[in-house]
């Protein structure tokens, strides 16, 4: 279980760390002011989400839990790249879990699905 945690949060860092280093010239989601996001974890029937990680504003906010199946969040965002990232068990390899970032209601990223026991995603938006 140790080792799923850490290879956990090595995903988590290098996808902050990735994002943040982007040479993108489109401007960041909140360059005119503050964007309304919403993230969303969508597990199938069978999935016990248990640590999320997401951008709320500018800080990055890491929950650990049992969150079942499924999990949304509303956070503002202002000069940060919308990212989300979670992790979760499934009780057969027919398991999923994916993830969505929403933006005025519409989702703009939405990851594939992860399938197995052992699920992990990550969306960012740019």
């Amino acid at each position: 279980m140790k080792n799923i945690k850490f290879l956990f949060l090595a995903v988590i860092a290098g996808a902050f760390i990735l994002s943040s280093c982007s040479k993108d010239k489109d401007p960041a989601p909140g360059a005119g002011g503050l964007v309304k996001v919403q993230y969303k974890i969508i597990g199938s029937s069978d999935v016990k989400i248990s640590t999320i990680a997401y951008y709320d504003g500018d800080n990055v906010v890491t929950k650990t839990g049992s969150f079942g199946s499924e999990w949304t969040s509303e956070g503002t965002i202002s000069s940060k790249t919308p990212l989300i990232s979670a992790n979760a068990l499934g009780t057969s390899d027919a398991s999923t879990l994916k993830a969505q970032i929403l933006v005025d209601g519409k989702v703009v990223k939405e990851s594939p699905n992860s399938t197995g026991k052992v699920l992990q995603t990550s969306a960012s938006y740019y």
